[in-house]
């Protein structure tokens, strides 16, 4: 299976400066957080090579389905589902986390 390529579409920065080229700063879409909501909104290039990797990973990784499972599951059972950290002062504001069978987390 042929590794996936994400093509290059070179973009010259500059900051303080310094000057670079950037051959991937085309995938980085001021739109994030309307893809992270909606994903139809993923540009379809992007969204062809994640799937496009995400199938050679599989592909790749096929043999070892039972480990993942067994190692997902070990992780799992070791997370206490209450649990409260205890408080900690930063100037005026305490802080903890609280982490419930809901999983909330409350600050």
């Amino acid at each position: 299976m042929k590794i996936p390529q994400l093509s290059k579409k070179s973009e010259t920065k500059s900051c303080h400066n310094v000057t670079w080229t950037d051959d991937y700063s085309w995938v980085h879409q001021k739109n994030i957080l309307e893809v992270l909501k909606d994903s139809s909104k993923l540009l379809p290039e992007v969204r062809k090579y994640l799937e496009e990797e995400n199938k050679y990973t599989e592909f790749h990784l096929k043999d070892t389905k039972e480990f993942q499972k067994t190692l997902f599951n070990e992780i799992k059972g070791r997370i206490k589902l209450d649990d409260e950290s205890l408080p900690f002062k930063d100037k005026n504001y305490e802080y903890w986390t609280k982490t419930t069978k809901k999983r909330k987390l409350l600050n």
